[in-house]
């Protein structure tokens, strides 16, 4: 497969929406946009692997899982975080401090302070969380290499004169309150249909693109009729799952430009993304391109990890071009890293509650593989599993993939 490449840096985005500097322990509360600090004790370890139900620091203690009495005992600065104890709360406070930003771990001082900001957002973090959406699309599209192609290509068997008369975007899970708002909930931003008409008249103008055109698909989002953003720009939102879409539908295409996937989570056993992938990928006869974003590094590795697993991709984790893997027709270069263009609305974590994020905080992307060289890709993965062994010869145990596990995940 292509070789994995990280995120180059792309244009200079407005001077309002320069990210700020990576986080570190040392820095204040007020730059600080993101830290994963919870340690998962031996005994915490045990009680999640029995109980997936439990939210450390939520509905059970954050240092040891124990249920919590009533009322809890909570953190007295930020009043976020709970313990069974003040024994184990002051355990959390103190035994993980530290002056090394990568060994401060558990409720620090940083934390408590970020975690009083969270329970109070300003209008002006939350406002750049949701234009955050319009934002990395529009750029990706204009500014990482990976996408020229894509959006300067003209569609299969058009003239010049025609030149991609038609660009459609499918974003794929899409929810209220966040790829979308409504007005009573914006923080002041504008409307969601302006914002990403703003955003996506350049991408219009750069690319020959008579007619952009959004469909959000999401269960739980509101059917329209399509609604005209601007003169080339367009929206559908969908009531569904994206493997449900009406296929009658003259406006929705059948095979998309290009896939979103906004904070995906394809991990996650809520939700078969097997059966919505597959249902796409079945009416595809060329790679499709997409990108997807996640709140942290590690989650991002998980679905890429997962894509590949599937045979939806061939993302290349080990950062070696291997020629004989390489899929006919696969020639959009895989990509990762920071999102440069998310927002600055810090989040806590439903999952463990010292643990803080910012939505969409990186990006992933490439092409997905239609489902006849994902079918060839999966027979030859169960081909070689006959040999997991390692017994036959010319066939050597394959080296362990490490990564940089991150200490508030399981």
């Amino acid at each position: 497969p292509p070789p994995l490449h990280r995120f180059p840096a792309p244009k200079a985005p407005p001077a309002t929406s320069t990210p700020p500097k990576p986080p570190t322990f040392r820095q204040s509360a007020d730059n600080m946009w993101s830290a994963q600090s919870s340690i998962i004790t031996e005994l915490l370890g045990e009680k999640l692997s029995s109980d997936p139900s439990l939210c450390p620091g939520h509905n059970a203690c954050m240092v040891c899982g124990l249920s919590v009495p009533t009322p809890p005992v909570s953190c007295p600065e930020c009043s976020s975080v709970v313990y069974c104890s003040e024994k184990c709360r002051e355990v959390d406070r103190r035994n993980f401090q530290s002056t090394d930003e990568e060994d401060a771990q558990g409720h620090t001082s940083t934390v408590c302070a970020m975690l009083k900001k969270i329970r109070s957002p300003d209008r002006d973090s939350c406002r750049s969380e949701l234009e955050s959406y319009p934002s990395t699309l529009s750029n990706l599209l204009l500014s990482h290499p990976s996408f020229e192609e894509v959006v300067s290509a003209p569609s299969d068997n058009s003239s010049s004169k025609q030149h991609r008369r038609r660009f459609q975007v499918h974003v794929v899970g899409a929810e209220f309150g966040s790829e979308l708002w409504t007005s009573k909930k914006s923080y002041g931003a504008c409307p969601y249909q302006e914002a990403y008409a703003d955003a996506l008249d350049e991408v219009c103008e750069i690319g020959n693109i008579s007619s952009f055109e959004l469909v959000f698909v999401g269960i739980g989002l509101p059917s329209t009729s399509v609604q005209k953003l601007s003169g080339k720009v367009k929206a559908l939102t969908v009531d569904c799952k994206y493997e449900e879409i009406d296929s009658s539908d003259a406006f929705v295409k059948e095979v998309p430009d290009l896939l979103v996937f906004f904070n995906a989570g394809f991990t996650c056993p809520d939700y078969d993304w097997a059966a919505t992938l597959s249902s796409v990928m079945a009416k595809a006869s060329s790679p499709i391109p997409f990108f997807g974003t996640s709140n942290s590094e590690l989650e991002n590795l998980n679905d890429m990890e997962w894509l590949n697993s599937k045979g939806f991709t061939s993302f290349n984790l080990d950062g070696d071009k291997d020629e004989d893997d390489n899929d006919e027709g696969e020639a959009l270069a895989c990509f990762f890293g920071e999102n440069p263009f998310r927002g600055s609305r810090v989040r806590q974590s439903g999952m463990l509650a010292n643990d803080l994020y910012v939505k969409s905080s990186f990006l992933f992307g490439g092409a997905l593989k239609p489902s006849s060289v994902s079918a060839k890709k999966r027979k030859e993965q169960v081909t070689d599993n006959d040999f997991d062994d390692g017994e036959e010869e010319g066939f050597a145990e394959a080296p362990q993939k490490k990564f940089k596990n991150n200490s508030a995940l399981i």
